[in-house]
C-alpha cells in the first residue's frame, strides 16, 4: 500500500477560503475493502483538535478534503491595544494564526472489525515523504473575484502569498488601502497627530534575509526631511502574524529601548507627512506606506477600525459633518383605565390612561461622511463596509477628570452605497456611511 497527498495548500493559507487536500491509496484492493475511507488528524502540537474523514470518490478513488471548518473554529482576530505607554515595537498577533501537524492515513472494515492506519508515511506532490505535514493558516478570506485587488485563485496557484511574507523592498502589508506616493501626496491615508494605530504584516521563518525592525520619517509641508527613526524587533522566532504601531501617537509610545537610530518622539508636532517601511539586514524590507497629518479641526473627526479581508485592521478618518440619532422602539399593553371612585360612579376623564408602555428601546446610529477622496481609496472602502468586525474609536473623558482616553465602540452595521469608481471617469467625491452600533439602549418599564 502507497498513500499519496496529489495536492496541497500552499502555507499562509487564508481560513475562510477552500483549505483543502486530495489523497489517494494506490492500492486499489485496499482502496476497495468495505467502508474505506480516508483520514487526517489536525494536530496543534500533541493535541488533537479534529479527525477528518471522506470517503474515495467512485470514479477515481481520490479523497477530497477541505480543512478550513476545523482550522476557523481556533482562529480569531487581534486588534491593537489602545491608551499604552512604552509599548512594544512588534506584537505576535496569536489569535490571528494557527500553525497546525496534519498526518494522514485511513480506515477500512474488512472482516467487520474496524481497521485503522494512522500516521502513515506519505508522497507529497513534490516526491518528498514524510508522516506529518504543517500547515500555517491565518485569518484571511481573499474575494474570488474583485478587479485589481488579490484574489484567492491567484494566491492559492502563484504562491501570491510570497508578495506578504519574503523581506525585499516590494514586500507588502496585510492591507488593499493605497500606500500613497510622495507625489503631490497621492493616495496618502490622513491621520491626526493625536490618532491610534497599528498596520499588519506576515513573517516566514524561511527567509534567508532577516527582519531588523522599521523605520519611521517625518517631512515639513515643503517636503523637507525632519527626521529618521529606526525601531528594532523583539525575538521574532515564533512570529507569523505580527503588528506593528503605524500611527503617530503610538508609533510615539514605543519603548524607548526599541529605538536603534533617532530619537522619540518618531512623529513630531512639525511634521505634516510621514513614512513607515520594514528594513532588514540590507536595505528596506517592504513597500512604503505614507501618511499626511490633517489637521482638520472645522468637524468633530470620527475614526473607524475595521477587519480587513487580509486579517489585519484598517483605519479610516471621517472628517466632514458627523450626526447622531436614535431609532426609538416602544411596546405597550392596554389597561382598564382607574376612573371608578369610592362612591361607585365612575369619573370619565381624557386624561385617564388606558395604554401603558412597558418596553422602550433606544438603538444609536450616527452618519458620517468623508473628506474628498479619490478612487483607490473609495474602492478600498469597500472592505469597511462588508467588514464584519468594525469599531468606532472613541475619544472620551470620565466625569470630572481631564484625561483624555481612546475606547472602542463596536459596531453592528454598516450601510451606504457603494459603486466603483475608475480615475478615467471619476475624479473626487465623498463617501456617506450609516452606523448601527452594536448595542441598544432600555428605559424603565411599568
Amino acid at each position: 500500500m502507497s498513500l499519496e497527498i496529489k495536492y496541497l495548500p500552499q502555507q499562509y493559507r487564508t481560513v475562510y477560503n477552500p483549505v483543502e487536500i486530495v489523497m489517494l491509496e494506490t492500492n486499489s484492493t485496499t482502496r476497495g475493502y468495505v467502508g474505506f475511507a480516508y483520514l487526517i488528524d489536525v494536530k496543534d502540537g500533541g493535541n488533537l483538535l479534529g479527525r477528518l474523514r471522506v470517503p474515495p470518490t467512485q470514479s477515481t478513488g481520490f479523497g477530497r478534503f477541505d480543512m478550513s471548518g476545523v482550522m476557523k473554529s481556533y482562529m480569531s482576530s487581534d486588534v491593537g491595544l489602545l491608551n499604552g505607554s512604552n509599548i512594544e515595537s512588534m506584537f505576535d498577533n496569536t489569535n490571528s494564526y494557527k500553525d497546525l501537524s496534519l498526518q494522514f492515513g485511513w480506515i477500512h472494515y474488512n472482516g467487520g472489525t474496524a481497521t485503522i492506519s494512522m500516521n502513515q508515511t506519505v508522497t507529497f506532490p513534490n516526491s518528498t515523504t514524510a508522516n506529518s505535514f504543517n500547515l500555517l493558516t491565518f485569518n484571511g478570506s481573499l474575494p474570488n473575484y474583485r478587479r485589481d485587488v488579490v484574489n484567492f485563485y491567484d494566491w492559492q496557484n502563484t504562491n501570491y502569498y510570497q508578495n506578504y511574507s519574503s523581506n525585499v523592498l516590494t514586500r507588502k502589508f496585510l492591507t488593499n488601502s493605497p500606500p500613497g506616493t510622495a507625489v503631490n501626496n497621492q493616495y496618502n491615508q490622513k491621520v491626526r497627530i493625536t490618532d491610534e494605530g497599528y498596520i499588519y504584516l506576515l513573517y516566514d521563518f524561511s527567509d534567508t534575509t532577516s527582519l531588523l525592525g522599521f523605520t519611521v520619517k517625518e517631512y515639513r509641508e515643503n517636503g523637507n526631511l525632519i527626521s529618521t527613526t529606526s525601531f528594532n524587533t523583539p525575538a521574532l522566532n515564533t512570529f507569523n502574524h505580527i503588528r506593528i504601531p503605524c500611527s503617530p501617537t503610538t508609533l510615539n509610545k514605543i519603548n524607548s529601548s526599541r529605538v536603534s537610530s533617532g530619537s522619540l518622539p518618531a512623529v513630531s508636532s512639525n511634521a505634516t507627512s510621514y513614512t513607515i517601511n520594514l528594513r532588514t539586514e540590507t536595505s528596506t524590507g517592504s513597500e512604503i506606506f505614507h501618511f499626511n497629518i490633517d489637521t482638520e479641526c472645522r468637524y468633530e473627526t470620527r475614526r473607524i477600525e475595521f477587519l480587513n479581508s487580509l486579517g489585519g485592521f484598517d483605519y479610516f478618518n471621517f472628517t466632514k459633518v458627523s450626526k447622531h440619532s436614535e431609532e426609538i422602539e416602544r411596546k405597550f399593553f392596554q389597561t382598564t383605565a382607574n376612573d371608578l371612585t369610592t362612591t361607585g360612579s365612575i369619573n370619565y376623564s381624557i386624561s385617564n390612561r388606558e395604554k401603558v408602555q412597558y418596553y422602550t428601546k433606544s438603538s444609536p446610529k450616527m452618519k458620517l461622511t468623508s473628506d474628498w477622496i479619490d478612487s483607490k481609496t473609495y474602492n478600498w472602502l469597500l472592505e469597511l463596509i462588508e467588514s464584519p468586525e468594525i469599531y468606532l474609536l472613541d475619544s472620551y473623558a470620565l466625569p470630572n477628570e481631564d484625561a483624555i482616553n481612546l475606547r472602542r465602540i463596536p459596531i453592528k452595521n454598516i450601510s451606504g452605497n457603494w459603486e466603483e469608481k475608475t480615475n478615467s471617469v471619476d475624479k473626487l467625491f465623498n463617501l456617506e456611511i450609516d452606523l448601527e452600533f452594536g448595542m441598544d439602549n432600555f428605559r424603565q418599564s411599568f
